[in-house]
């Protein structure tokens, strides 16, 4: 079985021979054999790199353009969190274990974590 680099490796040298091959005006059966390749694995390269997107789907009015998509990769990437950020007020409506009610309008939901200590507290 091929590995990842491998098979990555081999899609480059396919694509440069599927170039070489419609940049000469001949059939990808007449390149590979003047090439000592083999037709039916040429073909399913060909498939392989269609479906992958740096191959074209299909040729439109002759063009052999090749469609040069940048190969996949990881972009780092960092969260930060939210600078000057505005938020509503909060209200909220409790009823307690021991029945009592109340009733709270906080002015920003950063005060919540308190109010719940607060209430968590033995009286």
């Amino acid at each position: 079985m091929m590995s990842n680099e491998d098979r990555e490796s081999q899609a480059v040298v396919w694509l440069e021979r599927l170039r070489a091959a419609a940049a000469g005006k001949q059939s990808l059966v007449e390149y590979c054999r003047r090439h000592g390749l083999r037709p039916g694995e040429a073909y399913q390269w060909k498939r392989n790199l269609r479906s992958a997107g740096p191959w074209p789907a299909s040729k439109a009015s002759g063009s052999t353009e090749v469609v040069r998509a940048a190969p996949p990769g990881f972009a780092r990437v960092r969260i930060a969190p939210e600078q000057d950020a505005v938020s509503a007020p909060l209200q909220l409506h409790l009823h307690l274990a021991n029945g009592r009610r109340a009733e709270l309008l906080l002015s920003d939901e950063r005060q919540l974590p308190r109010v719940l200590e607060l209430l968590e507290q033995s009286p």
